[in-house]
């Protein structure tokens, strides 16, 4: 009987994982179907172009993000913070202002007719340049990305073994030294796994590229797919961004067993063997980027809200803001159920087929949204005759969610159900317990904190989403990110700024609470140790 009921749970965890793989295994049989000899001329004049644009940003933002991450992260776990639990809050607060309204923003701010340029002409001083740039462009992705940097090099510097210090200060290196050949060598696979998540969102980036007129792959797939009909480039495109995309991942894969191989015995926290007070001018690196990534932008776009309310029909922002909550509830609920109960489902089988399928799962994250959208449409179209309600249907547009953001719920629960104990289901079977209620009884009520922490990452992840959104939406269905993306594209941006806003403050409130339940999580975990 038990083993009956493995081979059901296996037959439908792999229905369940093959049917999310769809979008995946629709660009590789379309792959089959492109006229190298009618886009020669692409390949030869323009393709170069897109490469060297996207790779430049991706380039760009990463050493941004080092500097307005790695750089705090360092700090806080070092020295002697005060309060450093609330500057880990602050911290996250910029993952609240998507890359694109964070360049809606400073692009307005900066503009000719902007505040800056304003204010400068109004103490005669004469200077000028043009902030649609790439370069500048990269410093909002970071400004908006670098949470992503901060948070992982904060875990990797906070467990740093004390042997490891003190066996440099033994061997007299500064600190400077200790910084270079100890604490970034040991770091390097946490700071690289954030860092990788910072290009993920740079290739996803769609909006702010457009806007600002750069050529990108994203860029790309979108207008040759929607504006010049020409599937075989945009298939081109998505295949070399997909390309690339591996070659990322496999050096994340060496990073991680280069990891690995250093040993990491005697494990104490960094944070209890701190040398040094902080020094004034510490704060200086800890201030900036949390100012310069939330409150300034949030102080602009409140700025511009309060300046236009009396153009604004209060009455259409609310269906936007009620279909931004129905997406990200529904998306969330069953991206967290699937994942539950696929990772349970292969913790009780142990099968190593669905395991090998799953873990393929978890790279739906590395793909960006146009990408997805483009796949999903024209296997609906492959199907045929008899699909084509589905296009522009809420049940698409949710399932491409499923796939894009299935990997942020995997790596929460796994954390917290590989810390639960083996005996725990043996036990429960010998008090004759079944499998559903094993699941109602243990596992949901041990993994609640990471079950509520990954909805709510999935929320604000959905909700920030625009190349799906625009791609797959139903007719006449807005969201908060399409309306402030449509207004901005107009140069409407005082329109914009009431949707920009109501974006950022659900957002902000859910990743205060997120960040809550986490600390709560660990503080109960430090008890129990």
């Amino acid at each position: 009987m038990e083993v009956v009921k493995k081979n059901f749970f296996s037959g439908i965890t792999f229905l369940v994982v093959l049917v999310l793989l769809l979008p995946i295994l629709f660009i590789v049989r379309f792959s089959f179907d492109i006229n190298y000899e009618e886009i020669n001329y692409f390949i030869n004049s323009k393709l170069v172009e897109y490469v060297k644009n996207t790779l430049k940003i991706a380039l760009f933002t990463s050493l941004f993000s080092i500097i307005l991450g790695v750089v705090p992260a360092y700090i806080i776990s070092i020295y002697n913070v005060r309060y450093s639990r609330v500057w880990d809050l602050l911290m996250i607060l910029p993952l609240s202002i998507p890359c694109y309204i964070m360049s809606f923003i400073y692009a307005d701010f900066f503009g000719f007719q902007g505040l800056f340029f304003n204010f400068l002409s109004s103490i005669q001083i004469n200077i000028m340049f043009d902030v649609l740039k790439i370069e500048f462009l990269s410093l909002f992705f970071a400004l908006s990305l670098f949470p992503y940097l901060y948070v992982t090099s904060r875990i990797s510097f906070n467990l740093i073994g004390n042997n490891y210090l003190e066996l440099s200060k033994t061997l007299g290196l500064t600190r400077f030294e200790i910084l270079k050949k100890v604490i970034l060598p040991l770091s390097f696979s946490g700071i690289y796994s954030g860092l990788l998540l910072v290009i993920m969102e740079v290739f996803n980036e769609y909006g702010a590229v457009h806007y600002f007129g750069i050529e990108t792959f994203s860029n790309g797939i979108f207008k040759y797919w929607f504006s010049l009909d020409n599937k075989n480039i945009s298939l081109l495109l998505s295949l070399i961004l997909i390309i690339i995309i591996l070659f990322f991942l496999y050096l994340n894969v060496i990073a991680s067993k280069v990891s690995k191989n250093i040993s990491k015995t005697k494990l104490i926290l960094i944070g209890s063997v701190r040398k040094k007070s902080i020094k004034s001018y510490h704060y200086i690196f800890l201030f900036l980027p949390v100012f310069l990534g939330f409150f300034f932008p949030f102080i602009l776009v409140l700025k511009g809200a309060i300046a236009s309310v009396q153009n604004y029909n209060f009455v259409e922002i609310i269906q936007p803001t009620i279909n931004t909550i129905f997406l990200g509830t529904l998306s969330s609920f069953l991206i967290v159920f699937t994942s539950f109960y696929i990772l349970k489902s292969n913790l009780f089988n142990k099968s190593s087929f669905t395991n090998f399928f799953s873990i393929l799962l978890t790279s739906g994250y590395a793909i960006p949204g146009a990408i997805i959208g483009l796949s999903i449409m024209l296997g609906i179209e492959y199907l045929g005759i008899g699909t084509g309600f589905l296009i522009g249907s809420i049940s698409v547009l949710v399932y491409s969610y499923l796939f894009r953001f299935i990997s942020v719920s995997f790596f929460s629960l796994k954390s917290s159900f590989d810390r639960q104990p083996i005996t725990l289901d043996e036990q429960a079977k010998i008090l004759k317990m079944n499998y559903i209620q094993r699941v109602l009884k243990l596992h949901i009520p041990l993994s609640k904190f990471a079950l509520i922490y990954a909805a709510i990452l999935i929320f604000v992840d959905v909700a920030k989403e625009l190349p799906l959104t625009l791609i797959l939406r139903p007719f006449n269905f807005e969201t908060l990110a399409t309306q402030t993306y449509q207004y901005a594209n107009e140069e409407m941006l005082s329109q914009s700024s009431i949707y920009s806003l109501t974006l950022i403050v659900i957002c902000a409130i859910l990743l205060i609470i997120a960040q809550n339940i986490l600390n709560k999580h660990e503080l109960l975990r430090n008890k129990k140790n």
